[in-house]
């Protein structure tokens, strides 16, 4: 079932066109992975979706609820979280003061408890304050905060830059599980093996243009397109 449809939208920077006609389909409990060069348009497309910024053109559906014309704080409210690239965690409040910010705004949050056991880390680390945590640790506070506001969709936005792999393969696991319990996840990771191998579906951006939408074994079997559109990143 279609949780999310975007239909050709176009996107701008004030006179600068950044998304040309764009079109996806993001269904329930999947993960699905947004790829493409640095400047395809991608953080671009997951902040439109978010109502960051708003579409000249085209619509968004959530939910059967048009969101295109909606303010991002009314979005959040209707179950679509995104996860910025730069965390935005607050770093002179402990991890669990981190998570008692989001959970105020929340209609029905999640427990502490169900956050400490997808994040044992966190657990470990609660009394510490966010500047105090490393990088992947900042990335587990805030995949935990759109999590305790029960989030439908979570958007995440270069969530693995500057990990070590093993915080990698954590974080993949993380998401690959919160799909299995319900949630979905739409992802743009500059790390493409680790992308499609958490990711059931992806799109490829070209210059603001969707040039490839399927399966991630079915992109992996394309080579001509990985190598054209994603070059040294594939």
């Amino acid at each position: 079932m279609s949780l999310l449809d975007v239909d050709r939208i176009n996107t701008f920077y004030g006179d600068s066109h950044i998304l040309f006609d764009v079109s996806l389909e993001v269904r329930e409990n999947e993960v699905v992975a947004l790829l493409g060069r640095n400047g395809a348009g991608k953080s671009t497309l997951l902040k439109t979706i978010a109502g960051a910024l708003s579409p000249k053109s085209g619509s968004i559906v959530f939910g059967g609820v048009p969101i295109d014309r909606m303010p991002a704080h009314q979005i959040a409210r209707l179950g679509l979280q995104l996860v910025p690239e730069e965390r935005r965690v607050f770093g002179g409040i402990t991890v669990h003061e981190n998570l008692q910010l989001a959970a105020m705004t929340a209609k029905k949050p999640l427990s502490f408890s169900e956050i400490y056991r997808t994040f044992p880390r966190l657990d470990e680390r609660r009394n510490n304050k966010g500047k105090a945590l490393s990088g992947g640790e900042q990335q587990m506070v805030a995949i935990a905060r759109a999590m305790i506001r029960d989030a439908q969709l979570i958007l995440l936005d270069e969530p693995f830059e500057g990990l070590a792999p093993l915080i990698v393969r954590d974080l993949m696991n993380v998401c690959q599980d919160l799909a299995k319990q319900g949630r979905t996840i739409v992802v743009v990771e500059q790390n493409v093996t680790a992308a499609l191998n958490m990711a059931d579906r992806c799109y490829l951006l070209n210059t603001g243009h969707i040039v490839f939408g399927g399966t991630s074994a079915e992109l992996q079997q394309r080579p001509e397109i990985m190598n054209r559109y994603l070059g040294a990143a594939a």
